[in-house]
C-alpha cells in the first residue's frame, strides 16, 4: 500500500458504480455515435481523433460510467479500483504468458507422411480444345 492512502477503507473489487444517469447517458450515446461517424468518414488525424473521443463517449454512455467523473467525486476509491484492474490484468498477462511457453515447450505430435511423387499432368493440345469449343458454341446458335 501506498504512504497516502487510508488503510481503514476496503478495497472495490466488484464492478463500477453507475455514476452517469439519464439524459447524461442518452448524450454521450448520441453524442458518441454522432462523432464516431463523422470521424470514420474523414482521413487523417482529425478523423482519428473524433473517431477516439466519439468512441469513448459512446463507451462512457453505454456502461453508465465515468472514471473521470468519479475521479472527482471520490480520487482514493477510483485510484484503488483502477489499481485492482491493473493487477488483474497483470495476472492474466502472466498466465498467458505461462501458457504460451507451455504450448511452445510441447512438441507437436505429427502424422507420418508418405513420400510426395509429383503428378504431371498428360499433355494437352490447347489450341485443339478451344477451337472444339467455339465450333460448338457457333452450331449451338
Amino acid at each position: 500500500m501506498v504512504a497516502f492512502e487510508p488503510q481503514s477503507q476496503p478495497t472495490r473489487q466488484q464492478p463500477a458504480r453507475q455514476n452517469v444517469r439519464g439524459w447524461e447517458r442518452l448524450l454521450s450515446i448520441g453524442g458518441g455515435l454522432l462523432l464516431a461517424a463523422l470521424g470514420a468518414g474523414k482521413h487523417g488525424q482529425q478523423g482519428t481523433r473524433q473517431l477516439s473521443a466519439g468512441s469513448l463517449l459512446l463507451l462512457r454512455g453505454l456502461s453508465g460510467h465515468c472514471s473521470v467523473k468519479s475521479a472527482m467525486d471520490d480520487p482514493l476509491g477510483e485510484i484503488r479500483y483502477l489499481r485492482a484492474r491493473v493487477q488483474r490484468l497483470q495476472e492474466l498477462v502472466l498466465m498467458a504468458e505461462e501458457l504460451a511457453d507451455r504450448t511452445r515447450a510441447t512438441p507437436m505430435a505429427t502424422a507420418p507422411t508418405a513420400p510426395i511423387t509429383p503428378v504431371t499432368p498428360a499433355p494437352m493440345d490447347i489450341e485443339t480444345s478451344v477451337a472444339d469449343e467455339l465450333a460448338s458454341r457457333e452450331q449451338s446458335r
